[in-house]
């Protein structure tokens, strides 16, 4: 096919070719056995049309089809048509340094579409791309023939940066390849999430950082021009590749120059200085040996090595957010956020600066939210600021809400669909920190509770969480405006989709009233809920949970009492026949608990319900299987082999917003969530399962007999355990 353009659509028969090759690898994987007389010629084949083929761009399918082929052998039984010394030699001298290459139309796409190409490289969107395929190649080969392949590469690596340094312009697409190279021999295991977690112990990072890395690294970040700013960002994305690998002590001379790096007016070279600065902050050490599970290791690089370069960092990095092409640069606006998550409260200096520059970002991309990911790392830095800074300075507060208040008021009155989660979520999060109502939460309360705000399903678990809010902080408030907040209560308990947010904000009633301030509403109050149940059974799960609250907070005989003013005998029916079939779906920890202790209370407490074995037995016996069921998940995970990073649930999963762009979903903040206050702080669930079955079985010996004779066999033994383990 010589006679082609250089550039344009492939021609058909290398479609065909293509196909033919595709088709090959199906017969691998659907007829190995089959398939394997065949192979040997297919492969030669294969072979003699991969080192025959130009790099031209029309080539592209075809290449990276077959090297895709030679991957599937390479990584199956018949991996032995690779084992001579001369075939490996071949492959990689012929088939894989040249397929790694940089294309021109990489160049371009550096120079042109500059986050077209960062979307490429460090987002993975590059599945297809000759050096993508070439990079899977090496890991293919390397799965069984791991030391010859190192050490073809490693000479082929050599020559490679042998040429760089006697002509660095000339040749610095040699060390680019150089670059490639290194870590496809070297990466076994990864993700963009965590770097690299299995490593070639046949090559020396270390080595190879200190001699090739850093001195790029170090040159630029004190302003000399590269040879090539790929280079610049090829040394970053190493860095970022294998930070959990490299040492503190590197970290210490990294990440000025990555701060250097900021400076950049390179698209890409500052946009991979951001993601690499953000990506290295999480890195965590190893927890300390026979640490219990959940206890983190510190982090590499913390709060006290990263407050000297806050300043030129916040200011650098805030600076990007001003440059063309760069306004909306989410791995910019992460590399904020994590900066805050960081240095905690070494923040405070800088914190008003920040929120002034937050806030006239989120004037902007208020007349157009057109990328969601950059959004919402934008508010997760002002729940990471609100969150760390109110924690160590209280009086803080006030700051904030003179701050974000009037931003907050124009998102909310331009009613822009994307924001108005958010700003819920901070609203509630900051009058959590305060010690009681501000006027200007006052103002706020009634238009929440206009039935306008509640259209939109998006809006839902944020406003129910501010209502939450203002009833623990500002109760009389509230109390004023109870049937409007009922009213709410009944608009979402009559839907599925809605009925736990219903149960959400009944609890925060009971939590911050006495009953009698609720005075004639409780009976209507647990009508409501009891009629919804009879047409829909399902609501169980979250009335179980709010009834909890209830007994915790009044007693169980209130409980019943409540039931049987709706209709006299009700409670026996409810508490078998919905209580006890729903609590074990109850989630949390803390709300399980207080389901589990609540069930107990009602058997130990109200004499009515003692006297009624089945009604006793089901209930006790559907606190016994939770409690069971829990003790069977809480075992501890399998600790980390090397240094890892922690989770924090950022990863925010763009993808929902579809291919039409936004969608104004609700988004939980991490860094604004809340936390269940437990009302059964003093007791341990399991213990006060067994003391009290223990005391009722003195009582009513056959009761527990009763209870034991629901659970199956195994789980009879595991609650006899139970029961020895907190006598």
């Amino acid at each position: 096919g010589g006679g082609e353009e250089e550039e344009g659509e492939p021609a058909p028969t290398s479609v065909a070719q293509a196909e033919v090759v595709e088709t090959l690898a199906l017969f691998m994987s659907k007829y190995e056995e089959e398939f394997a007389p065949f192979l040997g010629v297919c492969l030669g084949h294969v072979w003699a049309l991969l080192t025959s083929t130009s790099l031209a761009p029309h080539f592209d399918l075809l290449v990276t089809t077959s090297i895709r082929f030679l991957t599937t052998v390479a990584s199956s039984v018949h991996h032995h048509h690779f084992a001579q010394a001369e075939v490996l030699l071949e492959v990689c001298q012929k088939i894989i340094a040249p397929n790694m290459a940089l294309l021109s139309a990489d160049e371009d796409l550096f120079d042109e579409n500059p986050f077209e190409y960062v979307r490429k490289d460090i987002e993975g969107s590059d599945a297809d791309t000759r050096r993508r395929v070439s990079v899977e190649l090496v890991r293919g080969l390397c799965r069984n023939y791991e030391t010859q392949v190192t050490q073809l590469f490693s000479t082929n690596i050599r020559t490679l940066l042998d040429q760089y340094a006697a002509d660095t312009r000339g040749h610095w697409k040699s060390k680019d390849v150089a670059f490639y190279l290194v870590i496809a021999l070297t990466l076994k295991g990864g993700t963009s999430k965590l770097g690299a977690t299995q490593t070639n112990a046949l090559v020396d990072l270390l080595d190879f950082y200190t001699k090739h890395v850093a001195p790029e690294l170090a040159a630029a970040a004190g302003g000399a021009a590269p040879p090539h700013p790929v280079l610049i960002a090829d040394a970053v994305k190493f860095v970022t590749v294998f930070r959990a690998q490299l040492p503190r002590g590197v970290y210490d001379t990294v990440l000025p120059m990555l701060v250097a790096l900021l400076d950049s007016p390179n698209l890409v070279v500052h946009t991979y200085a951001a993601a690499a600065i953000e990506r290295m902050l999480t890195v965590r050490e190893l927890a300390p040996p026979g640490a219990p599970p959940g206890v983190l290791g510190e982090r590499r690089f913390g709060a006290r090595p990263l407050s000297p370069l806050l300043e030129p960092l916040l200011t650098k990095l805030f600076g990007l957010l001003q440059l063309r092409g760069s306004e909306e640069n989410a791995h910019v606006m992460r590399a904020i956020m994590r900066v805050t998550v960081v240095a905690e409260g070494a923040m405070a200096p800088y914190v008003t600066v920040c929120v002034e520059a937050l806030k006239s970002i989120l004037a902007r991309v208020c007349s157009n939210p057109s990328n969601p990911t950059f959004n919402h790392f934008l508010f997760e830095t002002v729940a990471s600021l609100v969150k760390h800074i109110c924690a160590v300075t209280p009086a803080a507060v006030n700051a904030f809400e003179q701050l974000l208040f009037p931003p907050f008021q124009t998102v909310l009155q331009m009613d822009i669909a994307e924001f108005t989660p958010y700003v819920f979520q901070v609203l509630a999060q900051l009058l959590e920190a305060r010690d009681g109502l501000s006027a200007a939460y006052e103002a706020l309360f009634p238009p929440l509770l206009t039935p306008a705000m509640w259209e939109r399903p998006g809006n839902v678990p944020p406003l129910v969480r501010l209502l939450c809010a203002y009833a623990s902080k500002g109760k009389p408030l509230v109390l004023s405006k109870l049937e409007m907040v009922l009213g709410v209560f009944q608009k979402l308990l009559a839907r599925g989709a809605t009925d736990a947010h219903a149960a959400r904000l009944l609890s925060a009633l009971w939590r911050s009233c006495d009953l009698a301030e609720l005075g004639q509403y409780a009976t209507p109050i647990f009508d409501l809920c009891v009629r919804r149940a009879q047409g829909y059974k399902k609501v169980g799960t979250a009335l179980v949970a709010t009834w909890s609250v209830f007994v915790a907070r009044y007693g169980a005989p209130a409980l019943r009492a409540q039931l049987e003013a709706v209709q006299p005998g009700l409670a026996a029916m409810v508490l078998r026949g919905l209580w006890a079939e729903y609590a074990p779906h109850v989630k949390g920890v803390v709300e399980r608990k207080a389901a589990v202790i609540g069930s107990v209370r009602l058997v130990a407490e109200v004499p009515e319900v003692a006297r009624d074995a089945d009604t006793a037995g089901t209930l006790l016996s559907a606190a016994c299987g939770m409690v069971l069921a829990d003790a069977g998940v809480a075992v501890a995970p399998e600790p980390a082999a090397t240094a890892y990073e922690e989770e924090d649930g950022i990863d925010v999963d763009t993808s929902a917003a579809g291919a039409g762009g936004y969608n104004a979903a609700y988004v939980q903040l991490s860094f604004a969530a809340e936390a269940e206050t437990d009302l059964y702080a003093e007791h341990g669930t399991a213990t006060y399962l067994a003391r009290a079955l223990a005391q009722m079985g003195a009582r009513q010996p056959e009761l527990l007999q009763a209870v034991a004779g629901r659970l199956p066999a195994d789980k009879q033994q595991e609650l006899q355990k139970l029961m020895a383990a907190a006598a």
